[in-house]
């Protein structure tokens, strides 16, 4: 059954491409799973969605998913401790079987560990123990591994996202990536608030290389202990332009709508604020598309 909203949003629904959403199984209750995501994503005339799990791989569930469903669901990895940290094997093994992100490290990034009081809900599974894994060396310069894996990427022409690192390493990530061939570099949600980018540092980064700034509506939400206002992704996505800009939803989480739901509420939202209707074109289907080779 489809959603109830106006026309012009389930038009720009249509087509609509989420790169960011969490789905069940996991060890996070979800609101979902991999079929009924699909199911519903379908069912709202969207183009493509994108599974992610922070601590497994999800390429092959995702092909499961679209078969079931005939629809298009594209899985990636990250970079954390469950998959060996800054392992080339993992990453290798993941874009054979087709995966169309690699995020760098996400909760177990040394950044999240120690600003992990601003996503307790994630925190719990994390260890008193667990020692962040930090992508540059003492000299600042970035970790040897990671030339290879970035190598790998470039070739297969999929997309690196910064996940929660911090915004020191994510510039140094991004030149060297940049540097290195890869021509999909999202930002992933820099207006979170342990990271929190300005407008100075969003257009830097997007400078030394980034092609895109994930904004992600979950950042607004009940999940996370220090949500931004609404208005606050508006205005990042008015200083920067749609052209540089993705809107994704990070959804899935137990507490929050379901996630084809709330992709409409943040177009909606937008398109409240004044966004035009190409603009969010762009963000919601055109951008993530050309992210995924569709």
């Amino acid at each position: 059954m489809k959603l109830r909203f106006e026309k012009s949003i389930l038009d720009l629904m249509e087509g609509a491409v989420d790169i960011h959403i969490h789905s069940a199984p996991d060890v996070y209750p979800r609101i979902l799973n991999d079929i009924d995501l699909a199911r519903q994503a379908k069912e709202m005339g969207m183009r493509a969605i994108v599974i992610k799990n922070h601590f497994t791989p999800t390429t092959d569930r995702a092909q499961i998913a679209s078969v079931e469903v005939d629809f298009p669901v594209y899985g990636g990895i990250a970079l954390n401790h469950t998959v060996g940290g800054l392992n080339y094997h993992a990453v290798d093994v993941a874009l054979k079987l087709g995966a169309k992100i690699v995020w760098l490290p996400t909760l177990h990034s040394q950044q999240f560990i120690q600003n992990r009081d601003h996503l307790t809900n994630l925190a719990g599974e994390l260890s008193d123990s667990l020692r962040g894994i930090y992508l540059l060396n003492e000299d600042g310069s970035l970790k040897e591994e990671l030339h290879p894996i970035f190598d790998l990427i470039a070739k297969k022409d999929v997309a690196l996202a910064t996940g929660h690192i911090s915004m020191e390493e994510a510039k140094i990530v991004v030149r060297e990536a940049a540097q290195r061939g890869i021509r999909k570099i999202i930002v992933t949600h820099p207006l979170a608030s342990f990271v929190h980018y300005s407008v100075e540092d969003m257009k830097e980064i997007l400078d030394l290389g980034a092609t895109f700034l994930e904004h992600v509506y979950n950042d607004t939400t009940r999940q996370v202990d220090h949500p931004i206002r609404r208005e606050d992704l508006y205005k990042g996505i008015r200083a920067i332009g749609a052209d540089h800009c993705i809107m994704s939803t990070d959804s899935g989480q137990w507490l929050n709508p379901v996630p084809a739901q709330q992709m409409g509420i943040y177009i909606k939202d937008m398109e409240g604020f004044g966004v035009s209707e190409k603009d969010i074109g762009i963000m919601v289907s055109d951008n993530p598309a050309r992210i995924l080779g569709l």
